[in-house]
């Protein structure tokens, strides 16, 4: 299984695919890219429970825009979810965890962290959710104490594929596998353009920077949590550390 474990890439839901032929075509080319398994994992900002009633009703309409079409890799339900406040006061919250799981793709504020961050986090963990939390690399201007408190908690770390061509977030994720505080990738894909597929050039880089033992890691964590599996936990202390253009 190669699979991008954070995409956009449903049709008119989210600021990812703009209409079904972007969505076929973003899911097209990472089936050449070699992507055998997509999770779907549009934006959820709940303030009510109204909205995430109204989320799972336009993701399922989305969904099924794309369930007859052929030839693009294995589709798996799933949102990313914003961090609005205590999410755990809404009775179908665990709907919004990847199908038939208890992980769910957690997005956290981009504002300031505070206790509640971490309590609301911990909320959910005692529902029997695993968080994953999305692009951990772009947290790092939050308090070094508050993601210490964070990554105490029985939760996984997403990275994002497009982090390794950034040099201060390939720092960050260069740190975090170093703690092993990376668990599985995702391309981010929302278009064709500026946010496009790009899993073909990241498990270059993977297996160039950290070595093919890394690769192979986050892939099979990828299929445990679909299968809802523990995963296994190591850190890649001896990566190898080498610059990328």
């Amino acid at each position: 299984m190669v699979c991008d474990f954070h995409s956009h890439a449903l049709p008119k839901i989210d600021d990812g695919a703009k209409n079904l032929d972007m969505s076929i075509e973003m899911l097209k080319k990472s089936k050449e890219q070699g992507v055998t398994d997509v999770i779907l994992t549009p934006h959820c900002y709940p303030y009510s429970q109204r909205d995430i009633t109204d989320f799972l009703v336009k993701r399922k309409h989305a969904y099924d825009m794309l369930n007859t079409i052929s030839d693009i890799p294995n589709l798996h339900m799933g949102c990313e979810l914003h961090l609005t406040g205590d999410v755990t006061k809404y009775f179908n919250i665990k709907e919004l965890c990847m199908e038939n799981t208890n992980y769910l793709l957690l997005e956290m504020p981009t504002t300031p962290w505070n206790d509640n961050t971490i309590e609301f986090t911990y909320k959910l963990t005692l529902m029997g959710i695993t968080p994953v939390i999305a692009h951990d690399e772009r947290n790092f201007h939050q308090k070094q104490e508050l993601r210490n408190l964070l990554y105490d908690l029985d939760v996984l770390i997403q990275i994002n594929a497009p982090s390794l061509s950034i040099h201060s977030m390939r720092k960050e994720v260069d740190k975090m596998l170093k703690l092993g505080m990376g668990h599985v990738i995702g391309s981010d894909m929302h278009n064709l353009t500026s946010r496009k597929p790009c899993f073909d050039t990241a498990q270059k880089q993977i297996k160039k920077r950290y070595g093919e033992d890394c690769w192979n890691y986050f892939m099979t964590n990828a299929e445990k949590i679909l299968n809802d599996e523990k995963i296994s936990y190591r850190d890649f202390k001896s990566f190898k550390k080498k610059s990328l253009l």
